[in-house]
């Protein structure tokens, strides 16, 4: 029987991974470093059509500008949260997750990331019928959803335990 429980090398990789990915999206953006702006974003409304309502739009557009700020003042954090991510193990995950919690930029940058993901798929459902990236390579469909809803799983239990869902 599936489970819908997180272990803490998953949590701790959805941490790491999330705040990692803040840099690749801060670099793509519209403004610079010292001058950024909400409207700096390369999100628009035409590509977010259908993905969040208004209100969610610019919450995520506002929690993207405080990210990239923390991604200018900090930029070290970007090989920290790959070379982290790349050492978790289920051995050292209480560890790393321990460590990760306790730095206030990286939970700061996962909460967009995760926030954003919790927003686009707010139920297993939603997520299931959308689709992800996330899941590739899988060749029979029943797994394939399996894997997908524990992705689902995993993310919403981060962000419960957080408080940010």
């Amino acid at each position: 029987m599936a489970t819908t429980e997180t272990k803490p090398e998953i949590k701790a990789k959805i941490l790491l991974d999330e705040a990692n990915v803040a840099f690749s999206e801060t670099a793509e953006r519209k403004d610079k470093p010292n001058e950024r702006k909400t409207d700096g974003s390369v999100w628009n409304v035409k590509r977010m059509e259908r993905e969040y309502d208004e209100a969610d739009f610019q919450k995520i557009l506002d929690m993207q500008l405080s990210t990239a700020k923390i991604c200018d003042e900090h930029p070290e954090l970007e090989e920290k949260t790959s070379q982290l991510f790349e050492s978790v193990t289920p051995e050292n995950a209480g560890d790393i997750f321990k460590e990760v919690t306790e730095d206030k930029n990286i939970m700061d940058m996962a909460h967009t990331g995760i926030v954003m993901f919790m927003l686009r798929y707010p139920s297993v459902e939603s997520y299931l019928n959308k689709g992800h990236a996330l899941v590739t390579g899988e060749d029979d469909d029943f797994m394939l959803q399996k894997k997908e809803a524990q992705i689902w799983h995993d993310y919403n239990n981060v962000a419960r335990d957080f408080d940010w869902a």
